[in-house]
């Protein structure tokens, strides 16, 4: 059986954040990070290697938020989850534009 690579969508010190066992990026708006470990988990998937992303919602709580070979790519109308962290609904509406 493969191992199933993981993406790990979370906020730190302000900022969005993908990390995987090999990469950290960090992006300024959460559907700017959502977006990209979707498409890195497509990418390792298409490799051989299933790739999940899971969003951090606290400490120690990840929700699975995309699966490769189970949810279409690219998804449709994804709604993006929160975390304790998270600014209220007006302020992430700034930040996504």
């Amino acid at each position: 059986m493969t191992a199933v690579t993981q993406f790990i969508v979370l906020k730190r010190k302000g900022k969005w954040s993908v990390k995987s066992v090999d990469l950290e990026r960090a992006f300024s708006a959460q559907r700017e990070a959502m977006d990209a470990a979707i498409r890195l988990a497509n990418d390792s998937g298409k490799e051989g290697r299933p790739g999940v992303v899971l969003f951090q919602t606290s400490k120690t709580k990840f929700d699975t938020i995309w699966t490769y070979g189970e949810d279409p790519y690219p998804p449709a109308g994804l709604d993006l989850p929160t975390t304790s962290e998270a600014p209220g609904p007006a302020k992430l509406a700034d930040t996504l534009g």
